[in-house]
């Protein structure tokens, strides 16, 4: 069984980023599985920097969304977006400097964090731009336009 599992209650109206989410329960579950036992390092490794980046793009499109259809609490949303990133990022730098300790990075504590965070996060943070995203046409175009080269280029 899964360590995190999507559930429909989930759904924050927007197929998108519906799909963003369940994404970040695959990596979430893929470092579950490779940071058990003995665990692969490089494959640790690579769900960090995988959980890390896609998180990135996650909250630069969820937050064009807000953007598009108004969405008063943006900047307490982004608060939130920035604290967890640099929490991913800080965990993915002492794996990075662990060498054979790099195991011990990767927990149950990380791990109930990651799942609690995220879990919390979709079902009470984002349900607060439900109902302004469900059928807005410019909120729906603002997902479909984005691009992930807009992080680092700013297309």
């Amino acid at each position: 069984m899964a360590y995190m599992q999507w559930k429909p209650e989930m759904s924050v109206g927007m197929e998108e980023l519906d799909e963003d989410h369940r994404f970040l329960i695959k990596v979430i579950n893929r470092l579950a599985e490779n940071a058990a036992g003995d665990g692969n390092a490089e494959a640790v490794g690579e769900c960090l920097a995988s959980l890390r980046n896609y998180a990135e793009f996650h909250f630069a499109r969820e937050e064009g969304v807000m953007r598009a259809c108004g969405y008063s609490t943006l900047s307490e949303h982004q608060d939130e977006h920035r604290a967890f990133t640099g929490q991913i990022a800080d965990v993915a730098r002492s794996f990075e400097k662990g060498g054979s300790d790099a195991g011990n990075v990767v927990n149950e504590e990380l791990l109930n964090y990651l799942k609690d965070w995220l879990t919390h996060h979709i079902l009470v943070v984002d349900m607060g731009y439900r109902p302004l995203v469900e059928g807005n046409a410019k909120a729906q175009a603002a997902a479909r336009g984005f691009k992930g080269s807009q992080l680092w280029y700013g297309d």
